[in-house]
């Protein structure tokens, strides 16, 4: 009975340290996760701001095309509602056709605007986001990190897990 006794007592210790055992490597599992806040280190990368500058030159130049439109329309449209009275029924016809025409041209042209800016920040953003993916994986493999997080995905963290600042001034070398 003491033998019965003494083997379930070792048993119950056996399973009380394979118990704390999973635990721990679960502990040291869970110091092996990191965060980073991708928006920031696009936004204050070297490469971030000059893609920024770029979409910023784009969307000015696109801008300036798109407002001489709205003012050939808007001029147009002023036109006819101030002379369409003394307007013969052929010439009102034209300019209200020319009015429709401006009117569709533009809806295309900004809709073509916005489809060439959305594919240009892509592009640019594409091979930032590539480059950030190498220095993360980088610095996983130096610290031995098994997860890394995009910051904005984790509801808390202490700040020691966040490489963010790691990886932008590798970004910025």
């Amino acid at each position: 009975m003491k033998q019965i006794s003494l083997i379930f007592s070792i048993l119950i210790l056996l399973f009380a340290l394979i118990l704390l055992s999973n635990t721990s490597k679960a502990e040291a599992a869970g110091s092996n996760i990191a965060v980073v806040n991708m928006q920031k280190v696009i936004a204050m990368s070297k490469q971030g701001k000059k893609a920024d500058s770029i979409l910023h030159s784009l969307v000015t130049k696109y801008k300036a095309k798109l407002s001489a439109l709205k003012q050939k329309i808007t001029t147009l449209h002023n036109d006819l509602k101030q002379n369409s009275s003394i307007m013969s029924s052929s010439e009102k016809l034209k300019k209200t056709r020319e009015f429709e025409t401006d009117i569709t041209n533009f809806s295309s042209e900004e809709k073509h605007v916005q489809g060439v800016i959305s594919e240009k920040r892509f592009n640019l953003l594409k091979s930032i986001v590539a480059k950030i993916n190498v220095i993360i994986e980088n610095i996983a493999k130096q610290k031995g990190y098994i997860l890394i997080i995009d910051r904005p995905d984790v509801v808390y963290r202490v700040n020691s897990i966040d490489i963010t600042n790691q990886v932008l001034s590798k970004m910025n070398a």
